[in-house]
Parts: C-alpha cells; structure tokens; sequence
C-alpha cells in the first residue's frame, strides 16, 4: 500500500491530485495523511487529517513546534498502517517517514518529493530553526530511496551528493478533457478596455501581490484573483472585489483555476527573489500559462524568469512597482504582442509537455512503487 503525506488539505493542491489520480486510475491501494490548517472538519477519499489549527507560510517558535506537532502525528500514524511505500511531499512529510524506516522497517521505501527545498524557506528565521530543518533535510536526503525535484536547476541548492537517486518531474498539468475549462465565460468578462490579470494561487506577501492589488484599485488592469493564505491579503481581495475591475473567487478547486486564468489576457506569477526557493521556483502557473496559450509575468532571475525568456512566452521584470506598471501600460496599447507570446506558449505546450507527467507517473513512479 500507498502512503502519501501532505501539510495541507490536499483537494486543492494539484500536484498531489495528479498523484491520487493515478493512483486511483491504476487500482492502487492507497492512504493519505493530510492537515487540517483551518478547523474545517475536511473529509477526502483514504484520508485522515491533523486537525490542529494553524496558518499557512508563517514562521516563529510556535509555527516550528506546530511542525513538530505534525510530525508526531505522522510517525504515529505511519506506525499504525505499516505501509510499504510512504511518498513524503517536502521535508517535514518525508523526515517522519524515513525516522520510521530507519527505527522500525528498513524495507520500507520512502520517496521524498521536494514541492519545496524546505530550509530554504526559513531564511528569516532563527538560526536554531534553519540548523534544525537542515539536519533533517540531510537525514531524509540519505535515508529516503528515491527523491523528485520540480527543476533540475534545483540540484544546485541540494548540498549533499543525491544524484543516483534523484528524478525531475516538474508542476505540469496532467489534463484529460480541456474543454471543460477553456471556454469564454460571459461571467468572467469586464467591459473595458484594459488587460485583464489573473492570478490564482497562494497569497502570500512574497508573492508581489499587494502591488497588483494597489495597480488594479488605481484602474490601470482588471484582475481576477482566486486562492488563499494570508489573512490581511485575503481581506484585501474580500474588500478590492467591491470594484468594478476586481473580482475574488476565495479558494478554487483546480479546473475552476485553470477556467478563471484561461479568461484572462495575461497570467500573473511573480515571486521575491530573497526567498531562495523563490529563485528557483517551478510554478504550475507556469506550464498552466503554456497550456492556456497565455503569456506570463514573472520575476527576472529566477528560473521562471529565465525560461520565460528563452521561450519568448511573457515577461520577466524586477520586484517593482514602476516597472510593472511600465509593463502594464504598454501591453494595454499592445495586446497583440502579448497575444503572440500567448500563442507561441500553445505551441510549446502541444509539441513538448502535453503528455509529460502521464508519461513520468506511468514509468518512473510506477517503477517505485
């Protein structure tokens, strides 16, 4: 049996769907371990769920002994169901796992799936934290027997020899009926003339999203957000959707996302380049653009920046506010241009990724199990 460990509620993560799928697809007999962050009573299919409250991207000594908390509850659980392979999603999923393979059934196997390199996340955080997640990063890193990174640029922040057992599978969409989503909703649509913005992800404040926010309330762009997270952006997008240009959706599921950006000109994923995982960030927005034959706006010098670049399928600009309006206000006056990138990004999507994650599950995660 299966075992797959995820920190969140797991039915709106979508990397984590495309796993179940399989899974499911395949008659493969699995169980999940989830967390309850919101007090929600969540209910999903094998599932169980850590219910102890707590937000999403926050740091400090209450956020690490929650971790901790978390863990226990995962070790436990991993002891009760015995499985022969756990399939751990970051660090603090993957390092009970192998805790438990080391102490109690080395046959186990354990496949640590990097979503995030995780003690790069804790930058701004006490230094017994950061030296506390780097010592369980290694111990995972050797312990665990196969690991999958979303990027093979992300072997330069791994600092242990991992490559015999490394894989890449990076957040492509996995999609069977495209039809269902990527169609003109009359719903979705402004009736202006300016671009029209979305973003539909976590929201968090390294996400420049208090700066499209600002840019929309001023009239320059109309914007469609979906997501969740930080509790001051949430209450901004609650309040912003008042306006006539603005529209927030809360939490979607995955195909509701993927509808609201297809009705968009132009997707919107920058990041905060002093978050380290944040340079190497491998978003799904960013193969979820090129499916939807649209361009994106990203950060400049980061991974997405780069390959943005040198696929000629959106822009990558600097962490600033004058620039990206800049941006915005040019593209308004030249939406063919845009347009173009958006079709050069379909055309990418068509001839290279279109089957690349059912490809992978069905050879090198099937040979895992």
């Amino acid at each position: 049996m299966v075992l797959l460990i995820r920190c969140n509620s797991i039915s709106k993560d979508p990397r984590v769907k495309k796993y179940l799928d399989y899974l499911d697809a395949n008659n493969i007999e699995y169980q999940v371990i989830g967390w309850d962050r919101n007090g929600e009573n969540l209910k999903y299919k094998n599932c169980i769920f850590f219910k102890k409250k707590s937000g999403y991207n926050v740091g400090g000594l209450k956020a690490a002994w929650n971790r901790i908390l978390w863990m226990w509850f995962c070790l436990k659980h991993i002891s009760k169901i015995k499985p022969a392979f756990i399939h751990g999603c970051d660090l603090d999923s993957a390092f009970p796992a192998t805790i438990y393979k080391f102490l109690r059934n080395r046959k186990t196997k354990v496949l640590f799936d990097v979503f995030d390199w995780f003690s790069a996340t804790l930058y701004n955080q006490p230094k017994i934290i950061t030296s506390a997640f780097k010592r369980m990063e290694s111990f995972t890193s050797k312990h665990s027997d196969h690991i999958i990174i979303c990027e093979k640029e992300r072997l330069e922040q791994i600092p242990y020899d991992v490559s015999s057992k490394v894989d890449i599978l990076p957040n492509i969409p996995m999609i069977n009926d495209e039809k269902s989503f990527m169609y003109q909703d009359n719903s979705l649509i402004f009736h202006n003339d300016n671009l029209t913005l979305s973003y539909v992800g976590g929201l968090y404040n390294e996400r420049f999203l208090d700066e499209i926010l600002d840019i929309a309330e001023q009239g320059h762009i109309n914007l469609l957000i979906a997501g969740y997270g930080d509790s001051r952006l949430e209450a901004k997008c609650k309040q912003l959707s008042a306006l006539q240009n603005i529209r927030y959706f809360g939490g979607v599921g995955y195909e509701k996302g993927l509808h609201i950006s297809y009705n968009s000109d132009i997707v919107y994923a920058m990041y905060c380049k002093s978050n380290q995982n944040h340079i190497y960030a491998a978003p799904n927005k960013y193969y979820e653009a090129m499916l939807l034959g649209k361009p994106i706006i990203t950060t400049k010098g980061t991974i997405v920046g780069d390959k943005v670049n040198a696929n000629n399928i959106g822009y990558a600009i600097d962490e600033n506010s004058k620039e990206l309006l800049q941006l915005l206000k040019y593209l308004t006056n030249n939406k063919l241009e845009a347009n173009k990138k958006g079709d050069i990004a379909r055309m990418l999507w068509t001839t290279k990724y279109v089957s690349y994650t059912k490809d992978f599950l069905s050879t090198t995660y099937q040979a895992y199990l």
